[in-house]
């Protein structure tokens, strides 16, 4: 099992990836997260603005778990929930990546499918209109919050956001996003 921890670890450092996390989610633990990604950026020296873009979609990705992913454990009694999902922070040729992936409702497929798609084809005005355009818009009974994530996310990364949608058995289906700054 060691070995297999230490074969893990050089992956991870083969790939850039500077923060990797599977599991369950929390609000405490986004922010502690956080926290210490910013600090590790500080300390790299990379620039407030790249550090606020990074931490925002971070941010993002994180509560599209928290709020979206299907495999959550619940305690009734507490009136707590737990989400599950997985979130990776790396760097490439001189770009931050954030990727995030979880469960969702097959249901839910093919509403997230047209919207991400519809965001991916948006140059920068059309996603600044865009944005100003669903700020007004009515919120969806669906959505627990005002639906501007993705399109935030996509104003601020450099490339237009990757996704895949797996279907899955049971009646869901592994969601994967990509942001690059």
């Amino acid at each position: 099992m060691q070995e297999d921890i230490q074969h893990f670890y050089h992956q991870l450092q083969d790939k850039g990836i500077i923060f990797s996390f599977s599991g369950p989610i929390s609000q405490s633990l986004l922010e502690g997260i956080g926290q210490t990604l910013k600090q590790k950026m500080t300390l790299e020296e990379t620039s407030k603005n790249i550090i606020q873009k990074v931490f925002s979609i971070f941010v993002e990705l994180m509560q599209n778990i928290i709020n979206y992913s299907a495999q959550r454990v619940t305690a009734e009694a507490a009136e707590q929930e737990i989400s599950y999902g997985v979130l990776i922070v790396g760097k490439e040729e001189n770009h931050f990546y954030i990727i995030s992936g979880n469960y969702i409702q097959e249901n839910q497929e093919d509403a997230l499918q047209e919207k991400l798609t519809n965001i991916r084809t948006m140059d920068h005005e059309e996603l600044k209109k865009y944005y100003k355009q669903q700020r007004r818009a009515p919120v969806d009974d669906a959505s627990k919050g005002a639906g501007l994530g993705f399109i935030e996310m996509a104003r601020k990364a450099s490339q237009p956001i990757e996704f895949k949608i797996a279907r899955m058995e049971n009646g869901y289906s592994f969601f994967v996003v990509k942001a690059v700054i």
